[in-house]
């Protein structure tokens, strides 16, 4: 009875063993093996369970069943081995074990003696072992030390399991074996906890390092970041320098670093996101207007997960994506979409007054009202003046749309400054004089001889007469106009300056005043004077179609500078550039 009592534990042991093994396999479903050596122990409980009937009552029947039960035992643990290895188990391991099994079952109805029956199942069990051996020690990524020690282990006991069975055949029952037998099947059951062990280590460190490595080469940020008291990076990936030019360790070291390259208008979402006691799972993504270490403005999209313990949230993870294109990209279509929006109601606005004094005069003209020779003629004047307006207004509108596609043609050639100067003074001295204002000009002749430009004469023509009208338009009668031609100071351009003494422009509209349909504020008798607020943008479009640049220095109330920059060229490099032209043509 002592011996029995002894037993008991040891089954209660080995259940509760295989439900461990059980429950380890529902956490981890890659796990398949820990399922197979789950039923191992289940089919050893069955076995101690008969030892402990046997040895209550001995009978032969008992005593098969609890080979039966080895048998199975040493079956799974080879089946659990086969997925550890990750390789199918072949078929043939079930049919032996079926026909065995069914061996087992003939022999107790015919009465076989134990050693014919017992006999072929230790001879399986042997065989059994030695291949369970063999695909762990072939197949088990570890050193050969701790490969040996447990193949070591599991040869024992499979080996020693099929040789008892033999003295159990001859009735040869020492409690001293069965209790070895016991002891040393909960150490086989240990090495296979610590297999488990080893095994999730390895994959643990083997997912460690796919991570870094996905981490460490992901454009977008990757971070961890831990709540409660000991607030801060746990982990931030590296591409945070790339994106921001600030090393992970900055973070690590100051858990609000990201203070520091926020816009200060971003401050309160990232209160929400670092700061975040609420129990929210996730939070909708942000974008925050972030600050590279040179200075350069990035946007970044945030997306943040909340991690809770139970109803605590503990840390924020998530990632950062540079969405800086994306973003100007929609700033640059947004400010496309307004200036469209604009031209349509500037259009439109400009179109109507035009065509309907056309209209009004037009009709006057028609049905008598007017009559008078001079009123006929003024309102002929009228209806010609309105017309030159629209003409010139859909003129702007069709060479802007050119240029802007690129469709516009240029005659570029070799031309003389001096020869460029003197042409657009003859030509535009007269309407300043008209105008009723006087005409200044300085000329660096010595500067300017022998100075040579590639350029379009016409479309600098057309460049030029759109700054002198602007001058002429905003400048008092009586006042003057000064036009300066120069060289540089690095004598690699030629600068045309148009200089009025006029209303200026203010400074908050100088910004704007080369974009398209801006017009700056003006006084009502300027207003009324026609422009199609396009005239600078084409100006700026061609400048720039020849390499230059334009801009423009002002102050309200004391008159405006618009300068013309053009570059300078040597016959040799004309000859190069003309060359070119024509070998593309």
């Amino acid at each position: 009875m002592v011996q029995t009592a002894i037993v008991l534990p040891f089954i209660l042991l080995n259940l509760i063993m295989a439900s461990f093994y059980f429950f380890l396999f529902s956490m981890d479903s890659k796990g398949g093996f820990i399922k197979y050596w789950g039923f191992c122990w289940i089919f050893y409980s069955g076995s101690l369970l008969f030892l402990f009937l046997y040895m209550s009552h001995p009978s032969v029947y008992f005593l098969g069943l609890r080979k039966t039960m080895d048998m199975m035992n040493i079956s799974y643990l080879l089946f659990g081995a086969y997925a550890f290895a990750r390789i199918p188990i072949p078929g043939y391991w079930y049919r032996f074990s079926l026909y065995l099994i069914l061996w087992m079952a003939i022999g107790a109805y015919y009465d076989f003696d134990l050693i014919s029956l017992f006999l072929p199942v230790a001879s399986y069990q042997i065989i059994l072992t030695v291949m369970l051996c063999y695909i762990l020690y072939t197949r088990w990524p570890v050193s050969q030390k701790e490969k040996g020690l447990f193949t070591i282990i599991f040869m024992i006991w499979g080996i020693g399991k099929a040789v008892f069975s033999l003295f159990e055949a001859q009735y040869v029952q020492v409690f001293g074996f069965y209790l070895i037998e016991i002891l040393f099947s909960n150490v086989l059951n240990v090495c296979i906890f610590v297999i488990y062990i080893l095994k999730t280590r390895s994959e643990i460190s083997r997912a460690d390092r796919i991570f870094k490595v996905i981490a460490e080469n992901a454009t977008d940020v990757i971070f961890y970041y831990t709540l409660g008291a000991q607030k801060g990076f746990s982990y931030i990936s590296p591409s945070i320098e790339r994106m921001t030019g600030h090393p992970p360790s900055a973070f690590y070291s100051n858990p609000k670093f990201y203070y520091e390259i926020l816009d200060s208008s971003d401050y309160g979402k990232a209160d929400e996101i670092f700061e975040n006691q609420k129990i929210e799972r996730s939070l909708s993504p942000y974008t925050l207007t972030l600050y590279h270490k040179n200075g350069k403005r990035i946007y970044g999209e945030i997306t943040v997960t909340v991690i809770l313990e139970g109803a605590e949230p503990v840390a924020v993870e998530g990632f950062i994506r540079d969405v800086t294109i994306t973003k100007l990209a929609e700033d640059e279509l947004q400010a496309s979409r307004k200036s469209r929006e604009l031209l349509l109601s500037y259009v439109s606005h400009e179109l109507r007054t035009p065509i309907t004094s056309i209209l009004g005069y037009a009709s006057a003209l028609k049905d008598g009202t007017i009559q008078e020779r001079e009123e006929v003629a003024e309102a002929m004047d009228i209806v010609i003046n309105k017309s030159i307006t629209l003409e010139r207004m859909i003129n702007d509108l069709f060479q802007l749309s050119k240029l802007e596609t690129k469709q516009f043609s240029f005659r570029f050639r070799k031309m003389e400054a001096l020869d460029l100067t003197i042409s657009l003074i003859n030509k535009y001295s007269l309407d300043i004089e008209k105008g009723n204002l006087k005409l200044q000009t300085k000329i660096d002749y010595e500067g300017l001889s022998d100075v040579f430009l590639y350029a379009d004469p016409e479309r600098m023509e057309q460049v030029f007469a759109n700054l002198i009208s602007n001058a002429i338009k905003y400048t008092h009668p009586g006042d003057r106009i000064l036009l300066r031609f120069v060289i540089d100071k690095k004598k690699k351009n030629m600068q045309i300056h148009i200089s009025d003494t006029g209303i200026g422009i203010s400074k908050a509209d100088i910004p704007y005043v080369f974009e398209r349909f801006y017009r700056a504020e003006s006084p009502p008798e300027v207003r009324k004077a026609s422009s199609s607020g396009l005239g600078l943008t084409i100006c700026k479009e061609l400048v720039e179609a020849h390499g230059g640049q334009i801009f423009v220095k002002s102050r309200a109330g004391q008159g405006s500078t618009f300068t013309v920059e053009l570059p300078i060229y040597t016959e040799e490099q004309i000859h190069q550039k003309e060359g070119k032209e024509n070998s593309d043509a």
